[in-house]
């Protein structure tokens, strides 16, 4: 029976936590990821030393300058997939046990959707060179569960009509969107925002497919709107917008809400929704009406581990104090990062 880490005291969901982190690392990340196993021996961390995320903190931080240095490697990127030996796999008991009741070949495609990269997304550009992050098939059965979480979060019925207004291209954000819609099996058309169809493009598509659900960039959704109030144009129907790829800010929510109702839309409620590429996933706010603040993001207990630390020191800072985000993954495959600081203030 899967745990619901919602109805369960802190205490468990630490424990539970822990759990994860400590066969995360020890059965998956540090025998297959070559960056990781050489880090941990460089810093004299034993490969079964890290058991809680207390001691996690004895691992070094990872950032973009890391992951930037290493594109000038030839083989720098590479190091941080996780790339299985398969006759040290072989001779795992598990895989062999499994081998015995369910046959090699079988046994052999599994591992293969696990761990063998399919896709790609990666990082802006915009101050240094794109960092591509690679996904297996285990990696997007992780999106589509973040996806899913962000339609339960927004509230959103199997008759609503999703338009994704997100550009096209490798970026977390169009690929969650459309993972999200596949998941809970509900209607989703693509622009690829502005610079595929245009804002009038984006604007007719409105009124042919009439969305429940709005999805983009918040600057985008705004420049839409007010192209709409000019020419005069009625976006009738929407009941909720989903903003992603920039931050998202009181007053902005609130504009698009005021806006949305003159277009035809009374009562929408916002959700804001907080990713970026090394994560490999997306965290939203549960809907809520604009004129009120927000009450934080659902991270994901069992997809990931956030840390608040202190940008100065990297030491965790108190419950309720303010500091900077550090992600550790649960559950990924393909390209791994470990206590990666985001630079991004909480």
């Amino acid at each position: 029976m899967k745990p619901n880490w919602d109805k369960e005291p802190m205490e468990r969901q630490m424990a539970r936590q822990d759990d994860a982190l400590r066969k995360y690392l020890n059965e998956v990340v540090l025998p297959h990821s070559v960056y990781y196993r050489n880090l941990f021996q460089a810093y004299g961390i034993g490969l079964d030393e890290v058991r809680s995320m207390a001691d996690l903190q004895a691992v070094p931080f990872t950032s973009k300058d890391t992951l930037v240095a290493a594109l000038a490697e030839p083989e720098g990127i590479r190091s941080f997939v996780l790339e299985p030996d398969p006759k040290a796999l072989a001779r795992k008991p598990s895989i062999i046990l499994k081998s015995l009741f369910l046959g090699r070949k079988r046994i052999r495609k599994s591992l293969e959707r696990e761990y063998r990269p399919v896709f790609m997304t990666s990082t802006t550009g915009r101050s240094a060179d794109p960092v591509p992050f690679l996904y297996t098939h285990h990696d997007l059965g992780n999106l589509r569960k973040a996806g899913g979480r962000v339609i339960e979060l927004g509230d959103a019925r199997r008759d609503d009509r999703i338009l994704n207004a997100f550009p096209y291209a490798p970026h977390l954000a169009y690929w969650l969107t459309h993972y999200a819609a596949l998941e809970k099996n509900i209607f989703c058309v693509s622009t690829g925002g502005g610079k595929v169809m245009g804002t009038a493009g984006n604007l007719r598509l409105i009124k042919k497919t009439r969305p429940s659900i709005l999805v983009g960039m918040p600057t985008f959704i705004y420049h839409l709107f007010r192209q709409a109030e000019e020419e005069g144009q009625m976006i009738r129907g929407l009941r909720r917008i989903v903003l992603g790829g920039e931050k998202v800010a009181f007053g902005t929510r609130r504009k698009l809400a005021a806006l949305a109702e003159k277009l035809g839309s009374p009562g929408i409620r916002v959700v804001a929704t907080y990713g970026f590429t090394e994560a490999k996933l997306a965290w939203p706010e549960c809907a809520h009406d604009p004129s009120e603040e927000s009450t934080g993001y659902h991270v994901s207990p069992d997809l990931g581990i956030v840390e608040i630390v202190n940008p100065e020191t990297g030491w965790p800072v108190p419950d309720g104090h303010p500091g900077e985000i550090v992600f550790t993954p649960l559950e990924a495959r393909g390209s791994v990062v470990l206590r990666y600081r985001t630079g991004d203030l909480t």
